[in-house]
């Protein structure tokens, strides 16, 4: 009889503790702490990552997992975009713009050599061929024939357009290949469809799914190319257009689609032979694109019907990866909005704000809440009511700063500071200058707060303040862009400056600062105003602005990229400045058009973790 060592080479080994790396893959071993034999095994599996910046479908995808291409779709249900944006493996990031703004065209290669052809743009199908270096598109040769919902593979030197539908004509069988510079006819399909995907080379390509003339549902037909003709392949188990899929000839992955009335979640691997069905989707959705690898796949945007951001990853590894998102957190005792905040998501701090929905004259609150990871309970109020407040520090030892006190008065914002300690505010020396919606960076001991507007709507200022625990003085360096409302994330020493008022460019900036001067940073991903925001100079996050948008957006110390959405659009909102990027909190706030909102909102970070099983006998 066989043993163990003998089939695998190995001994069971006896541990205290599991491994902590994927060596083991593939390997049992008992594990005498918990009184049971485990192992280790790769699994295929669906985690959500950055949401895109610009929710589309009809979108076209190229590139890989951790350097993916978006461009081109529906941004609504009749706005084509031209739009393009790049996926580092976590988030999306602006890129150059296609020339042509179209929706339901053919995409193929990488992110620095991608290819983008066909599609209709916007009430005409189009041949045009675009070449994107990593920056920006130019014109490449156009395609014999101009068609709409084909499919795309290859490369930018040696791409391949696969059947689609010709408005007037309806679906065609024909593909062509791209060589750098122009198209030439490439072989037939057996079967006209168009609304297909496709993965592999133009060599070896492979074409699935779709509509069909021939058939009343969606089909499952799939057929291989082999640089001059295409022969059949193995069916999908679900028919279904509108599909996505990425791969190789031989190790394909198709997911998501339209089988019928509907849109599904079903994800498939095809081996060169046949197709088999592995994990779906974390949301079902049509319209959408695909990039990357059968063990390492992107599924981008698309629709719920409603149009979609949605991005998820397909991992099939030892490792399992659960994906950054917001969940709810416990209520505020008191709803309301333009919020001081401060702490971290298991001891947070909200104080002030505006208790009056309706957009009408605000009534300004001093209560004060602190925040136990689940739920808000009320502590001593701040010794000034006001709204617009900003704060920064831990729960125990805050600091709140500016906002205005009496909105009827015409004074504008008020130069108030006050210092907690855990229990109560104690009034402290004011600042120089007004300060209203401004983010405060630091500690209570060593804070900075820069711009500032004399009230609502105010001008915008350039000037910056610091704060060494007993009093605050004007810092001489260099200054930024004048503007208000933006947020503060960092240190007295190290920090970074996002958005702002007025509405853009100023919306996108971003602005490091060491402690005396203040110096340009990339571009925001989407415009940025009155939104919170939590973690370092070098690893910032930002979220819930007023820009009707859900968009988080998350800094590395080089660039900006999109996260989670999170789930309830506002602005205004009291948030963990002292908090990680990884672990933020969010509370309150404007829902819009003046309201008042009670709801929390706790981030949590992208987490990884071996695919460690215990072994049963049933």
């Amino acid at each position: 009889m066989s043993t163990y060592k003998n089939l695998i080479g190995k001994d069971v080994n006896f541990l205290t503790t599991d491994p902590d790396n994927d060596a083991a893959e593939g390997q049992i071993w008992y594990n005498s702490t918990a009184g049971a034999f485990k192992d280790l095994l790769a699994t295929g599996a669906w985690s959500s990552s950055g949401n895109l910046g610009t929710a589309r479908y009809l979108v076209a995808g190229a590139g890989t997992q951790t350097a993916g291409l978006a461009f081109g779709g529906l941004s609504d249900p009749s706005t084509n975009t031209n739009v393009t944006e790049e996926y580092n493996g976590s988030g999306w990031s602006n890129g150059g713009n296609l020339s042509t703004t179209r929706r339901n065209l053919g995409g193929a290669g990488t992110q620095t050599a991608g290819l983008g052809f066909g599609g209709r743009a916007p009430s005409a199908d189009t041949n045009t061929t675009e070449e994107y270096g990593g920056t920006s598109w130019t014109a490449g040769g156009n395609m014999g024939t101009a068609r709409q919902a084909l499919a795309g593979a290859g490369t930018q030197t040696a791409g391949l357009g696969i059947a689609g539908y010709v408005t007037g004509t309806g679906f065609i069988n024909t593909s062509e290949e791209y060589g750098g510079t122009s198209w030439t006819a490439g072989g037939s399909l057996a079967t006209a469809v168009g609304a297909l995907a496709a993965a592999g080379t133009q060599t070896a390509g492979l074409a699935f799914g779709g509509n069909a003339p021939s058939v009343s549902t969606a089909t499952a037909v799939t057929e291989e190319y082999n640089g001059t003709a295409w022969t059949s392949g193995g069916s999908l188990n679900e028919g279904r257009r509108y599909l996505a899929g990425c791969g190789t000839q031989d190790a394909a992955l198709a997911f998501g689609g339209n089988p019928g009335p509907g849109q599904t979640a079903v994800a498939e691997q095809y081996d060169g032979t046949n197709w088999t069905t592995t994990s779906s989707l974390g949301t079902a959705r049509r319209r959408l694109a695909g990039a990357g690898t059968q063990p390492a796949g992107l599924a981008i945007g698309g629709g719920t019907p409603a149009v979609s951001s949605l991005t998820e990853e397909y991992n099939f590894s030892a490792t399992v990866t659960t994906g950054a998102a917001w969940a709810a957190g416990g209520n505020l005792g008191t709803a309301r909005n333009r919020i001081g905040g401060a702490g971290t998501q298991t001891a947070g701090l909200a104080f002030g704000g505006s208790v009056s929905p309706g957009g009408g004259e605000p009534t300004v609150t001093n209560l004060s809440e602190s925040y136990n990871g689940s739920s808000w309970s009320e502590g001593n109020n701040l010794g000034t009511s006001r709204y617009g407040v900003q704060g920064c520090g831990p729960q125990t030892a805050a600091l709140a700063v500016g906002g205005v006190i009496n909105p009827n008065s015409g004074t504008g914002a008020t130069r108030d500071t006050e210092e907690y300690n855990g229990t109560s505010w104690t009034a402290q020396p004011d600042t120089a200058n007004n300060f209203y919606l401004e983010g405060v960076a630091g500690i209570q001991t060593a804070a900075v707060i820069r711009s500032g507007a004399g009230g609502p709507p105010g001008p915008a200022g350039n000037y910056t303040e610091e704060y060494n625990g007993s009093s605050w003085s004007a810092n001489p360096g260099t200054i930024g862009t004048a503007r208000y409302a933006g947020s503060f994330v960092g240190t007295l020493t190290a920090s970074i400056y996002c958005g702002g008022e007025p509405p853009a460019p100023v919306g996108f900036l971003s602005e490091t600062y060491d402690g005396t001067n203040f110096s340009a940073g990339p571009s925001l991903v989407v415009q940025f105003k009155r939104g919170g925001g939590a973690g370092t100079q070098t690893d910032a996050l930002i979220f819930a602005p007023s820009t009707a948008s859900v968009v988080t957006q998350q800094y590395n110390g080089t660039s900006w990229v999109t996260s989670a959405n999170n789930a309830t659009q506002r602005n205004s909102v009291a948030s963990s400045t002292a908090a990680t990027a990884s672990a933020a909190l969010m509370s309150g706030g404007d829902p819009g058009s003046g309201g008042v909102g009670n709801n929390t909102e706790e981030f949590t970070g992208e987490t990884t973790a071996l695919n460690i099983k215990t072994i049963t006998t049933s």
